[in-house]
């Protein structure tokens, strides 16, 4: 079985007509439900955070493509704490079905190692079930919230530690996945 070719693509390095086409993914009703901001997000905000990916120290952002079709979104915000904010959703929502959290937490684990990140925030919506049940990539320091959303903070384990690489996610993504290729320039 040939495994499908995952690349991931530094958002600054997108072309306009690609960076137009995120803004539709982003604003569709199935990932709107699960974000921290519901509303959909404007042209005008849309290229502020253009703008704001230039500076590359603060804020990352990644395209997913699988075998070259848009397939996940992976953002990431530095906060006070040293911490990076992690959002993510995938383009279609049907790819949930055939291993597109599997492949989105990987291709998350190995950014972060590849950006040296190694604390991450997220929080968890009672709606997004299926959020970060694909597999360990790390530790928990803190877990915080209310009915509204649970609030983690997770010390990051290396993209190659063993207890990464022998999780059942890992295994699955190395049957299904490979990834040829990350921009992060």
């Amino acid at each position: 079985m040939r495994k499908k070719r995952l690349e991931i693509i530094n958002f600054v390095n997108l072309s306009d007509e690609k960076y137009r086409k995120i803004l539709e993914y982003r604003n569709q009703e199935y990932v709107r439900t699960v974000s921290n901001s519901p509303e959909p997000i404007t042209v005008k905000q849309h290229e502020a955070y253009r703008e704001a990916l230039k500076k590359r120290d603060k804020f990352f952002a990644f395209l997913i493509t699988c075998d070259g079709a848009d397939y996940a979104v992976i953002n990431l915000k530095k906060l006070d704490d040293g911490s990076f904010y992690l959002g993510y959703y995938l383009t279609d929502e049907l790819y949930k079905f055939e291993g597109g959290g599997v492949a989105v937490h990987n291709c998350m684990m190995y950014i972060c190692d590849r950006l040296k990140i190694k604390l991450i925030s997220y929080d968890i919506k009672p709606e997004n079930s299926r959020v970060f049940r694909v597999g360990q990539g790390g530790e928990d320091i803190a877990v915080s919230g209310s009915s509204e959303a649970l609030h983690h903070l997770v010390r990051l384990y290396s993209y190659d530690d063993e207890r990464v690489k022998n999780s059942k996610s890992a295994k699955l993504f190395n049957k299904i996945y490979e990834i040829k290729g990350g921009d992060f320039s």
